[in-house]
């Protein structure tokens, strides 16, 4: 199966894909983006030459250590991730943008209940956006 692209519709379908499987492979697919997002990201996207460029060089440590922390966690509770982008990507010989990426992280965990087998809720949005410098 060919590998989708990191747009908002591939993430999707890729989420739909790992939430079809197993408790235990799901879990292992979240632990290891939790070991090497960027290496997570590139074995299952295909990834343009500018985003593995971003992705290798530009996104921070504190950001890649902030994702690896809350998107497993998220995955392994089956619960809502979804990547948006604003505005279109300029033309690849337009070198006055720029590209930020931020979070929306509403994903809460309350204590383990009886009544509750799935005490997680909330939903994780990444937020891609190009900007004139």
């Amino acid at each position: 199966m060919a590998k989708p692209t990191l747009t908002p519709t591939g993430v999707q379908t890729l989420l739909n894909e790992l939430y079809a499987l197993p408790d235990v492979q799901l879990q292992q697919e979240a632990q290891a983006l939790a070991l090497d997002f960027g290496e997570w990201l590139s074995r299952h996207f295909e990834l343009t030459a500018d985003q593995l460029s971003y992705i290798e060089n530009e996104l921070s440590v504190a950001f890649i250590s902030f994702v690896s922390l809350r998107v497993p966690f998220a995955m392994e509770h089956r619960l809502p991730i979804t990547y948006s982008v604003f505005n279109q990507p300029p033309p690849e010989e337009e070198e006055e943008w720029g590209k930020i990426i931020t979070t929306t992280d509403n994903v809460s965990q309350s204590s383990p209940s009886e009544a509750f087998t799935n005490n997680a809720s909330g939903s994780f949005q990444f937020i891609s956006q190009y900007y004139k410098k």
